[in-house]
């Protein structure tokens, strides 16, 4: 028994075969009907000769045997068949299959199959059915070979064949039936099975016929569509197709391949692929690649084309050659010069500074070391740190396009100012660095150094007005190879700190005690960041006294520093450290909380003084703090004195004034600090009404020895007393001084001779608070952006940190 997977495919096949629809595209339909015409017209043409031996003989059996009446309807039907046979022919000999209807054509035929069936069929059954021939084998042979070839001449279109071959067996049925009656049951049955067995046969030669014509229509149309899509992405892409033979020459190039090499075709006919190329790296890379005979992707090469550098991408794979030839080489190109140059920006601007074009700090580094590495004994090699002086004032007055085209004119004269050797690079900012490579001394760095100042001392035009932004410079000289380069950069930029401290356009050659004193700073710095949270931090009281009663009525708040291994650190230690790194925010907010909740402990007719730095006037949070502190503690405003320096109105003293008159509006005192070290001292007077004038201590030390020091503190009690201030002495240490002030009309006096600063417990007139809360550090904290000038040294006869006692 067979296998019944294997029959179930057999059947499904057999009835697909017998009831076969064409079930495709409208387009490939068309095309298959196309060939079936064609077909049927080419053997139709064929079969029309096939006829003639078989009519020819039984047009002479009948002859032989039949009547004049039966001789007649056979030439009636003989010539009715040759008429047909040969209209046909000549119709089919001048048909355009491409362009007739299908479906009327295909009508015509099936109506010629039953006019062909009918009249080619009659010629043998009807005088068979009459007797007017006898039943033979050669009647048998002729009936079978009738259908059977008529069959096949129709079978490229199943309804005409299937009508064909149906009416002409029907026919012959019957003329056997007619002629041997019963008799011809056993022939006429194996008639019909061999005319079945025909009609299955064509059909499964109509099906092969249709499947191949199918799966031929269905590659002409992939390979149209290729075709078009080759034509297409030749014309269209960024891509060009190239081919070249087995000595690596070119085939045939296309007009965009020639087009963008600039050539004509002709010219790059035969030429080898690699000559139109720069001699170049990548180009020695693509003969390698071709010479391997491999596939290879991606391969940018440069060309020139009418003196202009573009970029190639190439990617090409072997494929057989023509004719049996070696193997040819195809690929594709494409122009990559924009992404080339892209590319490269990329890389020039990870190493170069993208305003200046001046190589940046990783390149610099770069460089350095190799500097270094290559030092020989008796070389040394020295590093320029410079920062510019006024480069903040430039942006904020001029603003930053101005400060860009500063810092452009700066680069150019840097490189104009070195040697072919030397390296200049922009570090970041307005900070840029210099390697000079040969140098004989560090006096003859200082000299370079000296010179490049100079150079950026000159006035810069900047929009048709002159701009100075002068320079200050940090030296490191480096003699052994075996230094980093980011260390020798360290100390150029601490030399540059330490020059930056000495005043503008300075220069400062590093030495060892800066690095140990940027080191001291630097470990007071991290330090200074949890000191508060440590509760490391204390205010002291310096009392301020009425000159005539010799009363205390107030106290300047000062800021001490008790560090667990240093001990007591004096303000003029960490201050600045502390303003330029920004925790002087911190302080500030809590000496303001600190001094006012500590105020709430001492009698009503007591003041306190708060010194606010430049920094803190900037601060946007400076009136929301003053507020606040107020508010959290309950004291009057007019008990909270704010001191300001000079310093605070030189910049942006419009604004400054501004916030002055707003603080002054909450009930704050002002007082002028410092008075008569300024520039502008009287103009600030008429500027803003202070309520206070502090004289400096330069003027009070010898008051009570020179003349002109007496004559400009009666300038000023007498100046402040006519605007309605107040004038407060600093720095009293002696009675001479006190009794001087006295006369010249001061008000008020603080220094030495009546107290030093003093911890809040020992303040006259103090009240516990109820509750025991320890340091007000453990409960007043303040980060909002708050800066202080108010920290001051404790004064000590006979020593500079004297000088500052307030």
């Amino acid at each position: 028994m067979g296998n019944p997977v294997t029959l179930q495919r057999l059947l499904a096949m057999q009835k697909k075969i017998w009831r076969f629809r064409l079930d495709t595209d409208a387009e490939t339909a068309e095309t298959v009907a196309r060939e079936q015409l064609k077909s049927i017209s080419q053997i139709s043409r064929i079969g029309s000769l096939i006829s003639i031996p078989g009519t020819s003989y039984i047009l002479i059996k009948i002859c032989m045997h039949a009547n004049i009446a039966f001789a007649a309807f056979t030439i009636f039907c003989v010539a009715v068949m040759a008429f047909a046979s040969i209209r046909n022919y000549r119709r089919q000999a001048r048909v355009d299959h491409d362009r007739i209807d299908y479906e009327k054509s295909a009508r015509m035929i099936v109506a010629e199959a039953k006019l062909n069936a009918a009249f080619a069929s009659a010629l043998v059954a009807v005088p068979l059915a009459f007797g007017q021939i006898p039943m033979g084998l050669d009647v048998a042979i002729l009936g079978i070979g009738t259908v059977i070839i008529g069959g096949f001449i129709f079978g490229s279109i199943p309804r005409a064949q299937s009508w064909y071959m149906g009416i002409a067996s029907l026919s012959f049925t019957g003329g056997f039936l007619a002629a041997e009656g019963t008799a011809a049951l056993g022939g006429v049955a194996l008639f019909l099975f061999v005319t079945l067995c025909a009609d299955y046969i064509y059909r499964m030669f109509f099906f092969n016929f249709v499947q191949r014509h199918i799966h031929a229509a269905r590659e002409k149309k992939a390979a149209d569509t290729v075709r078009l899509l080759l034509h297409d992405y030749a014309e269209q892409s960024s891509d060009w197709l190239w081919e070249i033979d087995e000595d690596f020459r070119i085939i045939n190039p296309s007009a965009r391949f020639a087009s963008a090499a600039a050539r004509e075709i002709r010219e790059l006919r035969g030429r080898p692929l690699t000559d139109l190329f720069e001699d170049s790296t990548e180009r020695n890379f693509l003969i390698q690649s071709l010479d391997s005979g491999e596939a290879f992707r991606d391969l940018a090469v440069p060309i020139n084309i009418h003196g202009k550098l573009f970029w190639w991408k190439l990617s090409g794979r072997p494929t057989p050659g023509t004719n049996g030839s070696r193997l040819h080489i195809r690929g594709v190109a494409a122009d990559i010069t924009r992404a080339k140059l892209a590319e490269e920006r990329v890389a020039h601007l990870a190493h170069f500074d993208s305003l200046t074009d001046l190589p940046n700090r990783a390149l610099f580094n770069q460089s350095l070391q190799r500097s270094i590495a290559r030092l020989k004994p008796g070389q040394k090699l020295a590093i320029l740190y410079l920062d510019l002086d006024y480069f903040k004032s430039i942006n904020d007055t001029l603003g930053h396009g101005a400060g860009d085209l500063v810092l452009k004119a700066v680069a150019s004269r840097l490189e104009k100012a070195i040697g072919v050797e030397d390296v200049v690079a922009r570090l970041g900012g307005d900070e840029f660095a210099i390697s000079l490579r040969h140098i004989s001394s560090d006096a003859q760095a200082k000299r370079q150094a000296a010179s490049v100042i100079r150079k950026l001392s000159e006035p810069i035009m900047i929009e048709g007005q002159p701009v100075v932004s002068g320079a200050s410079i940090g030296i490191a000289i480096c003699n052994a190879p075996g230094l980093g380069a980011d260390e020798l950069l360290k100390s150029a930029d601490i030399a540059l700190y330490h020059a930056k401290n000495n005043g503008r356009s300075c220069v400062s050659v590093f030495e060892e005690s800066m690095g140990t004193a940027f080191q001291d700073r630097r470990n007071i710095e991290l330090d200074l960041r949890s000191a508060l949270q440590r509760n490391e931090l204390e205010l002291r009281y310096q009392p301020l006294v009425n000159i005539e009663s010799g009363d205390t009525i107030g106290y300047e708040a000062l800021l001490r520093w008790h560090h667990p291994e240093r001990g007591l650190i004096m303000p003029n230690a960490f201050i600045p450290v502390a303003e330029e790194t920004g925790l002087i925010v911190q302080l500030g907010e809590w000496v303001l909380r600190s001094a006012l909740q500590e105020l709430c402990n001492w009698p009503d007719h007591l003041s306190v003084a708060v010194n606010l730095s430049p920094s803190q006037m900037r601060s946007p949070n400076l009136i929301p703090t003053i507020v606040s502190a107020l508010a959290a503690t309950g004291v009057d405003p007019s008990r909270l004195e704010l001191e300001i320096t000079e310093s605070v109105l030189m910049s942006d003293s419009q604004n400054n004034v501004e916030l002055l008159h707003k603080i002054r509006s909450l009930g704050v005192r002002i007082a002028l600090d410092d008075f008569g070290t300024g520039y502008s001292s009287l103009n600030y007077l008429r500027s803003f009404p202070f309520d206070k004038i502090k004289i400096d201590r330069c003027f009070v030390e010898d008051v009570d020895s020179r003349e002109d020091c007496r004559a400009i503190i009666r300038a000023v009690t007498g100046l402040a007393s006519s605007l309605g201030m107040v004038t407060t002495a600093e720095g009293v240490e002696r009675d001479g001084q006190l009794d001087q002030l006295k006369e010249d009309g001061c008000v008020q006096v603080q220094g030495y001779l009546f107290s030093k600063a003093l911890p809040a417990t020992e303040v006259q007139g103090r009240v516990p608070p109820d509750v025991e809360t320890g340091n007000p550090a453990e409960n007043i904290h303040g980060d909002r952006d708050l800066e202080n000038s108010w920290a001051r040294p404790e004064h000590k006869p006979g020593t500079d940190a004297s000088r500052k006692t307030g």
